[in-house]
Parts: C-alpha cells; sequence; structure tokens
C-alpha cells in the first residue's frame, strides 16, 4: 500500500481547505433561502387564518392585543388570570383558526427552536410574546399600555380600501432580558428608513429585516412579498 508523503497530504488538506471555501457560501445562502421560503409559506396560512378570524366576527379585525380577549391553550384549558397576558395576545386566540399549528404558522426557524428548547408549547407565554411575525397595531388596534392604536385606523375589514397593500404581518424583532428575539408580537410603521440589525427595535417598528435588509409581509388581501426595509416607512401600508 502506498504511504502518502508529507507534500501530498498538505496539497490534500489545501484542495480540500480551497473547495469548503468555494462551497460555504452557497450552502449560506441555501440556507438563508430555505428559512426566507419558510416564513414565506407560514405567513400565507396566517393570513388565511386571521381573515378566517374577521369572518366569523363579522369582518371584525383580530388586535394584536385585547385586554378582554379570551383563549385556550392547545389541550383546551383556559386561559385566564389576571396576569394572563397570554389570552389577551393574538396567537392563542387565533390558533384555533390554524388548529394550533404554531411550528407551521407563527413560529419558524430560530423561534420554533427556542420554544422547543424552553419546553414547547406549554411555554403559554412565550409563545404568546415572540412569535415570528408581528401583527400590525393598523389592524384591529391594541389596548396594551396606553397604545395610540386602541383606536385603530382600521377595526373592520371593510374599512380597508385596498387590502393588497394595507400590511396585517411582517417578520418581526424583539430584545428582552438581554437576549434578541426574531419574533414579537406587534409591528409598527417604523420611524427609521435606513435598517441596521443594532436599532432599537422599537425604532424599525419591531420588524426584522433579516433578509438582505428586506423583511417578509403579509397583506390584509392575502398577498405574502418580501419588502425592502426602506419601502415600509411608506404611509400607504399603515393607512387604511
Amino acid at each position: 500500500m502506498k504511504a502518502f508523503t508529507l507534500v501530498e497530504l498538505l496539497v490534500t488538506l489545501t484542495v480540500v481547505g480551497l473547495l469548503t471555501c468555494l462551497c460555504l457560501p452557497g450552502l449560506n445562502n441555501a440556507i438563508q433561502n430555505g428559512r426566507k421560503a419558510k416564513e414565506i409559506s407560514a405567513l400565507k396560512g396566517l393570513v388565511i387564518a386571521y381573515n378566517l378570524y374577521a369572518a366569523d366576527n363579522g369582518g371584525q379585525l383580530l388586535k394584536s392585543y385585547d385586554a378582554s380577549g379570551t383563549a385556550t391553550d392547545i389541550n383546551g384549558r383556559v386561559l385566564e388570570g389576571e396576569d394572563s397576558h397570554e389570552a389577551h395576545r393574538w396567537p392563542w386566540r387565533l390558533a384555533p383558526y390554524f388548529n394550533y399549528g404554531f411550528y407551521t404558522t407563527t413560529h419558524v426557524n430560530s423561534m420554533e427552536t427556542y420554544i422547543k428548547n424552553k419546553g414547547g408549547l406549554s411555554q403559554t407565554y412565550l409563545v404568546s410574546v415572540i412569535p415570528s411575525f408581528g401583527l400590525s397595531m393598523s389592524c384591529g388596534g391594541n389596548d396594551y399600555e396606553g397604545s395610540k392604536y386602541k383606536v385603530s385606523p382600521a377595526s373592520n375589514i371593510v374599512q380597508v380600501a385596498k387590502p393588497s397593500q394595507f400590511i396585517a404581518f411582517a417578520s418581526s424583532r424583539s430584545t428582552a432580558m438581554n437576549e434578541k428575539f426574531e419574533g414579537f408580537y406587534y409591528i409598527l410603521k417604523p420611524s427609521i428608513s435606513v435598517w441596521d440589525s443594532r436599532s432599537a427595535p422599537r425604532s424599525t417598528g419591531y420588524i426584522s429585516a433579516r433578509y438582505n435588509k428586506q423583511a417578509a409581509v403579509a397583506f390584509l388581501g392575502g398577498n405574502v412579498s418580501m419588502i425592502n426595509f426602506s419601502e415600509l416607512t411608506n404611509s400607504v401600508y399603515w393607512d387604511k
């Protein structure tokens, strides 16, 4: 059996290293495209569920936070109590309309992994607060923390003149307890026009342009698109 010389081994290692360097960018792009495709698919199901809720409630749009909201978990247990924000945020209230399929509809990619590592869907509080997508406060409104969207630009679907341009959900992000999350339960019109992941989540409207400065966006009309962050400051997306 022929023994490899040191030179041959070094040449082999060099070639392997070069091939690895050439393949990594393509692999990273494939992973990123896979994550993006998963978000787009999830958003399509999510906005269908959102419209089904409206159809069952006289066109009323689900609020991102409803102080009088009620919900049950996947086992039918009523989420209640003085501090039970889980029932007030939209994920658990909308869950029956996507058959509690959180991992294919609301919590995908990093948020799916995070929730599963924390104990899964039994973590009702976490499930409620850090879905991968935020619900626009312009849709339905928000009762929490003195929000100016208690009276929303659109509380009923019939008030929206162009549903295909009116944002319902978008990729979101937040920061809490020194942790960064690629998820948050509501979004706002950004107060800055240039995306920077280091910016305070509030300044970006809690929107995450995590795909090369683009966010995955679902419109009330059911269409889903990748939108450049700079475009998301356009009022046409937030005003009925």
